[in-house]
């Protein structure tokens, strides 16, 4: 006996794929949209991702919350 443990979609409206999704527009809209989209006007250059730069700016700030609790709590709390 094998059950179907999918999920039901409650509301299939907002369940929108790429077909429908370009659709929706009017073509003339369309072609304007897509020509607005090719200028490149909302392109951003970025640099690229350092994931070990990012670790490290964790490591630092956990590191500096912790002796600001520490600090807080020897300051607060009698001995």
């Amino acid at each position: 006996m094998s059950q179907n443990t999918a999920a039901p979609v409650a509301d299939k409206k907002h369940c929108a794929n790429s077909a429908q999704q370009s659709t929706r527009l009017y073509p003339e809209d369309q072609e304007r949209v897509d020509q607005y989209l090719k200028k490149g006007v909302n392109e951003v250059e970025r640099s690229p991702f350092r994931p070990l730069r990012l670790m490290a700016w964790l490591t630092v700030v956990i590191v500096v919350l912790g002796v600001l609790s520490r600090l807080i709590g020897y300051l607060v709390l009698p001995a």
